[in-house]
């Protein structure tokens, strides 16, 4: 598929992220720090990560922010769908819950793309 080639992303055959859809975890300047896998058949943890590797501290789909309007999303799959359909400005948090911290650092990025909006879809 021609989104996961452009993401970095695909299936994983081995390793901590096997037989799930391994996606990257990038800084906000694009620099890829690791992979998260992301279950497919609805097992349980939906996502996991590396060991060491803090969710809260990454937003994905980050590193492609623009100063376009931007879309919160609530799954990384729903920032791969929404790239597809030619909105390349959704990002997703890692985890179920919001903490300050990971709403400081959205505030953070659309400060520093100058995004005037953001929508939740």
């Amino acid at each position: 598929m021609e989104t996961y080639r452009l993401w970095k992303a695909g299936y994983a055959n081995s390793g901590v992220n096997r037989g799930r859809l391994a996606l990257p975890i990038a800084s906000r300047d694009g620099a890829i720090i690791g992979y998260f896998g992301r279950a497919t058949k609805g097992e349980s943890p939906t996502l996991t990560f590396p060991n060491g590797l803090n969710p809260h501290e990454y937003i994905f789909g980050a590193d492609r922010v623009t100063s376009e309007p931007l879309y919160l999303v609530r799954d990384p799959i729903d920032v791969l769908k929404a790239f597809e359909s030619g909105c390349g400005h959704a990002v997703c948090f890692l985890t179920e819950e919001i903490a300050p911290i990971q709403l400081e650092s959205l505030a953070a990025l659309m400060d520093e793309r100058k995004c005037e909006s953001l929508s939740f879809f």
